[in-house]
């Protein structure tokens, strides 16, 4: 009877287990990724690229605020865009597993003409040496994902998906020299002129399963 009673228990347990599986959380893989540290609401985030010499994105750091609360949701970065000005944000740097699927989602608001969505990909700038999680200057983008736009001053779930699930060959021989990644999120001022965008509850979760590599038609 306890032989039987014991294999029961595992028959149980074994149900509960699969039972509870399916709702676990996913695991976000951004930093900071509801501006809540103590340290710095914006900590690890890219915001600063003066270190670039772009002249359009000068003091872009200079142009973001954190708020609370703003039109429903909570700790949100706002950025101010100049006109004539280049804007840009960027999700802390992520580490990159070759081939993995990414998918990011998050709340925009943007009461300027577009703001583009998109993954990046990046290796080690030339003669940076491999060590712990680099700065935005120690990188060179190698790969953009493909681009998502969103305008209209009301809050708007937004989705991307880093990299495609079929690619090229030849986009795959750029994608395996990724080794980091991130999400911008980018206003080109110049364009559009003087705004704003919002964003909140940033999530970057690791899709199952890997890229199909398309091969090339034989000649």
């Amino acid at each position: 009877m306890k032989h039987v009673n014991r294999i029961l228990g595992l028959v149980l347990g074994g149900l509960v287990v699969m039972a509870v599986a399916p709702v676990m959380a996913e695991s976000n893989l951004c930093f900071n990724s509801s501006f809540s540290s103590t340290n710095d609401p914006f900590e690890g985030w890219g915001l600063d690229y003066d270190w670039s010499g772009n002249s359009k994105q000068m003091g872009n750091h200079k142009n973001v605020s954190f708020l609370s609360e703003f039109k429903g949701r909570s700790n949100v970065l706002k950025m101010a865009i100049p006109a004539g000005y280049e804007s840009k944000v960027e999700t802390p740097i992520m580490e990159y597993e070759p081939g993995a699927r990414y998918k990011c989602t998050f709340d925009l608001y943007a009461d300027i003409g577009n703001v583009r969505v998109l993954f990046l990909g990046y290796a080690l700038a030339p003669g940076v040496p491999p060590g712990d999680l680099p700065k935005f200057s120690d990188l060179r983008r190698i790969y953009k994902g493909d681009a998502q736009d969103a305008s209209g001053a009301s809050w708007k779930s937004m989705t991307v998906i880093f990299p495609k699930e079929e690619i090229s060959e030849l986009a795959y021989k750029h994608l395996k020299k990724v080794r980091y990644m991130t999400v911008m999120m980018f206003v080109p001022g110049a364009t559009f002129g003087a705004g704003t965008f919002c964003i909140s509850t940033v999530k970057v979760v690791k899709l199952p399963g890997k890229c199909k590599v398309l091969k090339s038609a034989s000649k």
